[in-house]
């Protein structure tokens, strides 16, 4: 076998990436449905504990990947570009090598400071032996990740899709058989049993991946030697882990400054856990489930556009640009519209809780601005925009923080509400922004007029399902109405005509 050769599955990039894509709408699917068995079994406070703990985990996991994951994708790809399967497994042997000895450190630090953490940041000592477990299950998930990257890089993504759906099937039914027989109701139990479910998941996963690794290494051949593989690493991986470090720091600040903002509001623990795990556990997985579609759009920009800029094809750019900018905002404001008029329905049939239902339509809203947001970072990103979009996601994470913690103590749900549309607002307007002066891209005015029209009248249709129906009929029946009105006034307002129908189907063939 070629060199060059040794792990080409005969399928193009596109396929790849829609294969990819699939699997995440539909493992996305089953994960929200468990999230709703999770919420009837430890409840909404339970939920926003699970949501501390696994934030913690996964700031923990960022220290320990130490941008590990994209230095071994980057670095394969390159190897296998110029043809150096020796260098490939040079490559893989130093980023392994260096993931086992900095996830160890950051597990053991995660270990050892469970019970200050849960104490002083968490407030709730229960906490601490959910982070023992991330801390047990911390260097099993950092090495999956690094050889996803070897896997990705060269081309085997069937590989990596079937091991990917058993860990998260397998994680399913260990969580389910620990709550079940282990758990038992106690929160803190039950946040281990889905901890410790997942990590049994990695740890077959990650055994199945290094055996399917080893079946490559006789076409990798010997370690490659004179490469400076060791300085390019280092290269990649110190600025890489800085910035992540950085964001995921910011990040989990936030997460810590939620509850205890709206506890010092409240004055009630419990009461502001509910709360937070009814709004991060509960309310945003139905707001951004239906961005799936979104980020698949998003993903596959990446690469088209690098190849547009790469050719300096500016046409296609600003044709790309305004079709797609077209699309989601129509996508993203029936999405906004549906989610407002049926979030008391859906609040009650999914989590049987009239509060998801209250706070849903507080949010919906904002899935206009937040899935445009998507669609434009995508787009900055295949114009080679990396670096800004990574300075403008550090900015508004630190106004985020500053503006939680002198919100909610004082204003309590209604702090953190202005907190997230105002910072996201100055997000998209920043990426908005950088995309309209790259392409020249310049928004047109009556396009946004026609939209409004187009979603004012499907929702006038939508109200007109009758209100006795049942939750479910009444979801399906208002979904009806508004397409059936939504869909033509698309075509009478010239928004989607035979040029638009045409490039849709030009795109699907692709």
């Amino acid at each position: 076998m070629d060199g060059g050769d040794f792990l080409r599955d005969g399928r193009s990039i596109l396929q790849n990436a829609l294969l990819l894509t699939g699997v995440n709408l539909l493992l996305r699917g089953v994960s929200m449905l468990f999230q709703i068995y999770l919420s009837g079994e430890i409840g909404a406070g339970g939920i926003g504990l699970l949501q501390l703990i696994l934030t913690v985990g996964s700031f923990a996991m960022t220290v320990g990947l130490a941008g590990l994951r994209t230095a071994a994708m980057y670095l394969c790809a390159e190897e296998h570009g110029k043809n150096r399967p020796g260098g490939v497994r040079q490559a893989m042997r130093l980023c392994l090598a260096c993931g086992c000895v900095i996830s160890c450190a950051a597990a053991a630090a995660l270990y050892g400071f469970s019970l200050p953490i849960a104490e002083r940041f968490i407030h709730d000592t229960r906490a601490a032996a959910g982070l023992r477990c991330c801390a047990l299950t911390l260097p099993l998930d950092c090495l999956i990740a690094i050889v996803s990257g070897y896997f990705t890089a060269c081309g085997k993504i069937r590989r990596l899709v079937t091991v990917e759906v058993a860990e998260r099937l397998a994680s399913l039914a260990a969580t389910f058989l620990l709550l079940r027989f282990w758990a038992r109701g106690d929160t803190s139990r039950a946040c281990c049993a889905i901890l410790l479910g997942g990590g049994a998941a990695s740890a077959m996963a990650l055994l199945w991946l290094l055996l399917l690794y080893r079946r490559d290494l006789p076409a990798l051949g010997a370690p490659a030697r004179g490469l400076h593989l060791a300085s390019r690493l280092r290269r990649l991986c110190v600025p890489l882990a800085l910035s992540a470090y950085l964001r995921a720091g910011l990040a989990l600040l936030e997460q810590f400054l939620i509850p205890h903002g709206l506890t010092r509001h409240s004055g009630s623990s419990a009461a502001s856990m509910a709360v937070y795990g009814t709004i991060c556990g509960m309310v945003f997985p139905i707001l951004m489930f239906p961005a799936a579609i979104i980020y698949v759009l998003s993903e596959l920009l990446v690469p088209e556009l690098a190849r547009c800029s790469a050719a300096g094809s500016r046409i296609r750019i600003r044709h790309l640009t305004e079709k797609c900018l077209h699309a989601a905002l129509l996508y993203a404001a029936s999405i906004a519209a549906l989610l407002f008029l049926l979030a008391p329905q859906l609040g009650r049939l999914l989590y049987h809780r009239e509060t998801v239902g209250f706070y849903l339509r507080q949010f919906a809203p904002m899935a206009v601005f937040l899935y445009l947001d998507a669609i434009v970072d995508g787009m900055c990103k295949g114009l080679g925009q990396q670096v800004a979009c990574v300075r403008y996601n550090t900015v508004t994470a630190a106004l985020d923080a500053v503006l939680l913690y002198v919100l909610l103590p004082r204003c309590g749900i209604a702090g953190y509400q202005v907190s997230f549309i105002l910072t996201h607002l100055v997000n998209f307007y920043l990426s908005l922004r950088l995309l309209l002066r790259l392409t020249h891209h310049t928004p047109q005015l009556a396009f946004l007029c026609k939209a409004a029209l187009c979603v004012l009248c499907g929702m006038g249709a939508s109200l007109c399902a009758p209100a006795m129906l049942p939750d479910l009929p009444y979801v399906l029946v208002s979904c009806t109405f508004f397409l059936l009105v939504f869909l033509p006034f698309l075509r009478w307002t010239g928004l989607i005509g035979a040029q638009e129908r045409l490039w849709l189907r030009h795109m699907l063939r692709q």
